[in-house]
């Protein structure tokens, strides 16, 4: 199961992740990086998606009506949002600690290299299905924010598991 878990990992990032000892930490890194690209790339597209929405649907100020109709600015509240959400989780990611203490390092070099692996391929899969959720709606009022800020909230149960693993008790 383990080599499964690493080939699955290692095609998914296109990189050869976790093979060698001394290529730990980077790989740590690029598996942060990989989430957080995700990330960044939904947040960039549900902003494209916010300005498409503003001027298509926002009409523009009259004497009559100086503000937008509430139905009509409702899904840009949400969608800011959820953009606030997702970039501060990809700041989460890209900030967690890296594996420094010798004590860590050997067990996950030589006991727990599944059990990490299995943490950063649950990241990688959630974030790339955030994005691939986002790109795949048309409009604004097509992104499902309920199951994005599910996904957020399942990368954050991840990060704290692997924070909490990864420290020394």
């Amino acid at each position: 199961m383990a080599d499964s878990a690493s080939a699955r990992l290692r095609a998914f990032l296109a990189t050869d992740a976790y093979s060698e000892k001394g290529r730990l930490r980077s790989d740590d890194l690029l598996v942060r990086e990989r989430v957080g690209g995700e990330l960044g790339a939904a947040a960039a597209t549900i902003r494209d998606l916010i300005s498409r929405w503003r001027a298509d649907r926002v009409p523009p100020s009259t004497r009559d009506q100086p503000f937008p109709p509430v139905a009509v600015m409702e899904p840009i509240r949400r969608a800011e949002r959820l953009v606030k959400s997702i970039e501060d989780v990809a700041s989460s990611v890209r900030g967690l600690p890296l594996l420094n203490s010798d004590k860590v390092w050997d067990r996950v070099r030589h006991v727990g290299l599944d059990e990490l692996m299995q943490f950063d391929w649950s990241l990688v899969v959630e974030a790339t299905a955030l994005a691939a959720g986002v790109r795949a709606a048309a409009a604004l009022d097509q992104v499902d924010v309920g199951a994005q800020e599910a996904r957020l909230t399942t990368i954050r149960e991840v990060m704290a598991d692997r924070q909490r693993y990864c420290e020394i008790s």
